[in-house]
């Protein structure tokens, strides 16, 4: 569930940003050039989001290891062994996702059949996905945590 709340986030970043960033060309193209962005450039605009979408994944998991919906929900793209993914493997993980959704999410399959709960794109790129919530706690402290805590109980 984690993941899906993550994928969820991040095509929401996506859109939006997406959006603004037409919107912003197409505002400067026309106050500069007096021109202005056809409506019908379905295929252009649909290659352009792709393009923009594999970026943002890639970049995002190649500096820090996470994109913006997974480090909201505490996950972290790392190699096998633990370490940092490099952009290589970030690249590699993009590019082999569209076989993890093929043939009906089939490859996606694997993260509830396998115990490592590796897709297939995971398994191509040689990562995994862990949860890593940074410096911060998994959880807000709750009512009955404080109480102990202030007891010295716990």
């Amino acid at each position: 569930m984690s993941r899906a709340g993550a994928v969820a986030i991040d095509v929401g970043v996506v859109l939006a940003s997406y959006s603004v960033g037409v919107a912003l060309t197409g505002f400067l193209l026309d106050a500069i050039f007096d021109a202005s962005l056809e409506e019908g450039t379905g295929t252009i605009a649909s290659v352009v989001l792709l393009g923009w979408a594999a970026l943002y994944v890639a970049v995002g998991t190649a500096i820090a290891g996470r994109t913006v919906g997974k480090a909201i929900v505490g996950l972290k793209v790392v190699t096998r062994d633990g370490r940092p993914v490099g952009p290589a493997a970030a690249v590699v993980r993009v590019v082999a996702f569209p076989l993890s959704t093929s043939l009906f999410g089939l490859g996606l399959l694997l993260v509830v059949l396998r115990r490592d709960h590796r897709a297939l794109h995971d398994l191509i790129a040689r990562t995994a996905v862990v949860y890593d919530w940074g410096d911060r706690q998994a959880q807000l402290p709750g009512p009955l945590t404080a109480y102990l805590r202030a007891r010295d109980v716990a």
